[in-house]
This record gives structure tokens, sequence and C-alpha cells, in this order.
């Protein structure tokens, strides 16, 4: 005992070392996992299933890598002590999040990922083989439209030239109909189309691009500032919750009371299209369409006479209250979580109008789109 106590007082650095790793070891096999970080605002990698293929794939390396580095122990106070070490640099960015004119936050994203291209060939089949008329709108990005605003010197890529690929590909396809949403929020860019603290449009830009949706699909435009507006201050979104720096003013949310019979969602039905229980947690966006269900069905109002089945990410979630006032029932698809059969959603919505509404970084950086392929023709 007197030997091991001469080591530790000679060699103190090595022990407390390996009584860290001993620690941190432990923290990993009995602490409880974590699904979702509240302050980051996204869900977080579990330990992932020990298999052969994935073992020979290098899936579970690499899954293992992303479990240690977001289930480590106290990762919340190593989070923020990242933050504050960052703006007490004066350093205008953090984890991949910049800081521009008037509070607001941009995603660096510095190059097109491979999986773009894949991505824009499972939209071009899905349209050549669904054998109806297919709608597609991307919408750019913050970046993007408020290019005005950006820290000097932050590259940006030329997102609007990808859209364009995607145009061009869809152009010798006569079922497919290619909704321009780049030209339209940029004639709006002095006003407030984008969250400040978030990677989404705000309801205004939102409402912009239905119009020009709404014009290209045939549907009269409609004024959704008939219903009743209700605003939630202090909403700081997911560029915040990475960025986690001073001198950032928060935004505010609105939604509108547009009426429905029911959302018909994956584990209960409710009765309007916003989730006021939201206001109350970190992810207040997450109130537009409660959320992102892999499939779920918008029963509205009677007469209007049109179907429409969607695909989307969570940019649409705010701007469907605006398409629910065309349509009859919309049927909701988030290719992330849906686990049914793309073929079969068209066989059942025979008559219905179709409709793929995507962010461009969605695009770039999404692995779903396959689920696209699995049409028949």
């Amino acid at each position: 005992m007197k030997k091991i106590c001469k080591n530790i007082t000679e060699y103190p650095m090595v022990f407390a070392f390996f009584a860290i790793c001993l620690v941190m070891l432990c923290g990993y096999i009995f602490r409880t996992q974590d699904d979702f970080s509240q302050m980051e605002n996204r869900f977080l990698q579990k330990r992932p299933a020990l298999t052969l293929p994935a073992l020979l794939d290098g899936s579970f390396m690499d899954a293992f890598e992303v479990y240690t580095n977001e289930q480590i122990p106290l990762r919340g106070m190593f989070v923020k002590c990242k933050a504050a070490t960052v703006a007490a640099t004066l350093s205008s960015e953090n984890d991949g999040i910049a800081k521009g004119k008037d509070s607001y936050l941009f995603d660096k994203v510095t190059a097109v990922d491979d999986k773009c291209y894949r991505n824009i060939a499972a939209i071009v089949n899905f349209a050549k083989n669904s054998g109806r008329d297919v709608y597609v709108a991307i919408a750019p990005t913050s970046t993007w439209v408020n290019a005005g605003l950006l820290p000097a010197g932050m590259p940006v890529l030329d997102e609007a030239s990808m859209s364009n690929e995607l145009t061009g590909a869809l152009g010798d396809i006569d079922n497919a109909h290619m909704i321009y949403l780049y030209d339209t929020l940029r004639e709006h860019a002095g006003e407030q189309l984008y969250y400040r603290t978030d990677h989404h449009w705000t309801t205004k830009g939102a409402g912009y691009a239905y119009e020009k949706i709404a014009s290209d699909m045939g549907l009269e435009v409609k004024d959704i500032t008939k219903y009743t507006k209700h605003t939630a201050d202090d909403f700081l979104g997911t560029h915040y919750a990475k960025y986690k720096g001073i001198g950032i003013r928060p935004d505010t949310i609105e939604y509108y009371d547009v009426p429905i019979d029911e959302l018909r969602l994956e584990k209960r039905t409710v009765h309007d299209l916003f989730d006021e229980e939201k206001l109350s947690v970190f992810d207040k966006y997450g109130g537009f369409m409660y959320g992102n269900d892999g499939c779920c069905k918008v029963v509205a109002q009677k007469g209007a006479g049109r179907e429409l089945l969607i695909f989307k990410d969570s940019y649409a979630n705010c701007l469907i209250p605006y398409l629910v006032m065309n349509y009859d029932s919309i049927t909701v698809v988030d290719l992330r979580y849906f686990e049914g059969s793309v073929q079969e959603l068209l066989d059942e919505n025979g008559q219905t109008d179709v409709l793929l509404l995507y962010n461009w970084t969605f695009v770039n950086d999404d692995n779903h789109f396959y689920k696209l392929g699995r049409v028949d023709g």
C-alpha cells in the first residue's frame, strides 16, 4: 500500500489520467444513455449493436465513434465550456455556425456532398416513375437569401446552381414540374424570411413560398391573415444550440389558427396544427405540425375538391397551414421516419396532387431519398 501511495505521489499525472479514464469508462457502462439533447436540440447516437455485417462494412466503428462523443459523461458541461472559451476569444464561429450581422447565425456548408447527386437522381427517378404530375420545390437557405448579412469572408456555395441542375434534370419529364423558389425569396430578402437563430424559414418566408407554389400548382392564393395570429417570443433555434455565444437576439414565432377537422398523427389524433405545449421547451419550432411523424394526415375543410400528398422535411411544417386552405386533406410524409411503402401511398392516393418540398441543405446531405426509388412505375 505504501508503495502504491509512493508511486501516486511520484507520478500524479499518470494516475490522474488513468483515474479519469476509469471514471469515463464506468460512465459509459452504467449511466443511462440520453436520447435527446435539449441544449443542442437534436437526437444523440445510442450505443450501436455489435453485429458481424456492421463490423465488416465499418459502420459499427463509425457509429461507435459518434456514440463515444455524444454520450460522454458531463457532455453538457463540456459543450458549455467550449462555447464559453470561444466567446472569450471573441471568435464569431463555433461548431460550424458563424455569427453575422444583426445577430443572424449561419451554417457554414463548404462543399456539395456526394449524397446531393444521389438525392437529385432519386427525385428525378421518382417523378419519372410515379405516373402522375409531380411538383418539386427546393427552398433556399438563409445563407443564400441573406448573403448581405454574412460575416466578412464567409464562403457561400452556389446552391442555386444545384437547384438549376435539378430543374434541368426534370425538364425532360413531361409530368415533372419544378417550382423555383430562389427568385421568389430573394425578392423579399429585406424582410425577415428566416429566423436569426434557426435554420428554418419564418412563417412570413413560408408564406411567400406558398404564394409561388399555389400559383404554379393552379391553386387559388388565399389569405391566412384572416385567421387569428399567435406569437411566441424568446425562441432560440438550432443554430443557437450549436453556437451558444453571446450577443444573440431571440426570435419570435408566429402561427395562425387555420381550422381543421383533425390531424391524424402516428400515435394520436389532435384538432389543430400547432402544439402549444412545445412553447415551454427549447424546440419551439417543433410546435408546427406537432413535429415530424413518418406519415400523418390533415383532414381539413370540405368542398375544396382536391387532396395533396407531400413529401417533406421540417421546412414544410410551417407552410402546411397555408396549403390546408386549399385542400380537403393532406397526407404528409417524412422519409426520415417513414417505414412504409411509397408505392402503396401512391396507389392509395391515386387522384391526389403530389408535392416534394425540401430545403437545399436537406437535399445536400440527407440519406433517406432512396426510399423514393421504391416505385414500380
